[in-house]
C-alpha cells in the first residue's frame, strides 16, 4: 500500500480506453477483463500501468454493469505466467477509506476485484516485477468520476 500512496501522489491521469496491444513478440495474457468480470460487465474506462520510464506493463479496466455495479480488473502485459505483485482496487469514497476495495497479491495474469458503487469512484492498478513489495512497478490511477 505504500507503494501505491507514494506513487498516486505523482501521476497524471487520464480516462482513454486503451487499444494498445502488448509489444511484438511478448506473451498474450489469454484473458480479457470482460471475461474475467464476468457477465454483464462492459469496459467502460481503461488505463495502461506504466513505469517511471514509460514502459506499459498492463492495463487497468473499469467495468460496469446495471445496476451500479463496478469491477476493475488489471491485467498484466509483462510477466505473464509469472507470480508478480499485482493490484486492483475501486474507490468508493475519497474520505472513508474503509468503504473501498481491493485485491492484491502475488498473481500470474490478472487482479480482480467487484463492487457496487452507485456514486463518484476512481480505480487504480498496478504491476511490478517481483512477488512481494519492492522492484520496479507499473501504476495506473484513474481521476474521480462515473458520478451517477
Amino acid at each position: 500500500m505504500k507503494f501505491l500512496r507514494r506513487t498516486l501522489v505523482t501521476l497524471l491521469s487520464g480516462a482513454a480506453v486503451l487499444t494498445a496491444a502488448p509489444p511484438a513478440g511478448a506473451a498474450t495474457n489469454p484473458y480479457t477483463p470482460t471475461e474475467v468480470c464476468g457477465a454483464g460487465y462492459r469496459v467502460i474506462s481503461s488505463l495502461p500501468a506504466k513505469t517511471d520510464d514509460g514502459r506499459k506493463w498492463g492495463g487497468v479496466y473499469l467495468l460496469y454493469k446495471s445496476g451500479g455495479y463496478n469491477c476493475v480488473v488489471t491485467i498484466k502485459w509483462s510477466f505473464i505466467g509469472v507470480a508478480t505483485d499485482t493490484f486492483a482496487g475501486l474507490y468508493r469514497d475519497s474520505e472513508d477509506s474503509s468503504r473501498n476495495v481491493y485485491d492484491q497479491g502475488n498473481y500470474k495474469y490478472y487482479a480482480v476485484v467487484r463492487g457496487y458503487a452507485p456514486q463518484c469512484i476512481s480505480y487504480a492498478g498496478w504491476v511490478s516485477d517481483r512477488p512481494g513489495e519492492g522492484g520496479t512497478g507499473a501504476v495506473a490511477v484513474s481521476g474521480w468520476g462515473w458520478c451517477g
